[in-house]
């Protein structure tokens, strides 16, 4: 006998229970986020106008948009804009009329939109519960892991 202990190693299970469980935290902290965002411009909007700095188009035809806007001599930008409110396609230059929370200025939506954006805190909730339903059956996978791990160093054989 060596004496050494053997080696332990983290289950697969357990591996992804862990990061099933950030990603559930993830959703509900976004969506969360939203909601705080929406009322936070609910509470006290200031309406200013603000220009497309730039426009990046990606692969997937998709393109992001940065929106340029002052408020009390500060310039703040905004590249998480939805510009689906604009009239046209959205270029360069062209004005948008923004909604600026009056207590965090770099907290703003286009006018007229909502935010939390309709579809994305349900999207962001019912991800979160399908996290955590795949968390449950991955933390009772891992388990039954170290229960038959145990029972194998014991030298019991697995029960039928």
């Amino acid at each position: 006998m060596s004496g050494r202990r053997p080696r332990r190693t983290l289950s697969p299970a357990l591996v992804g229970a862990v990061l099933t469980l950030l990603v559930a935290v993830g959703c509900l902290s976004a969506a969360g986020r939203q909601w705080a965002y929406g009322e936070l411009i609910d509470d006290a909007p200031v309406r200013v106008e603000g220009r497309i700095t730039s426009a990046t188009t990606h692969r997937d035809k998709t393109t992001d948009y940065t929106v340029t806007y002052s408020l009390r001599g500060r310039t703040y930008r905004s590249t998480t804009l939805s510009l689906d409110r604009l009239a046209g396609t959205p270029t360069p230059g062209a004005r948008v009329p923004l909604e600026v929370a009056s207590a965090n200025p770099a907290v703003a939506r286009v006018r007229g939109a909502s935010l939390p954006d309709e579809g994305l805190p349900p999207l962001l909730v019912l991800g979160a519960l399908t996290a955590l339903a795949l968390l449950i059956g991955l933390a009772k996978k891992a388990a039954g892991n170290a229960r038959a791990a145990r029972r194998s160093r014991r030298g019991k054989p697995p029960p039928l």
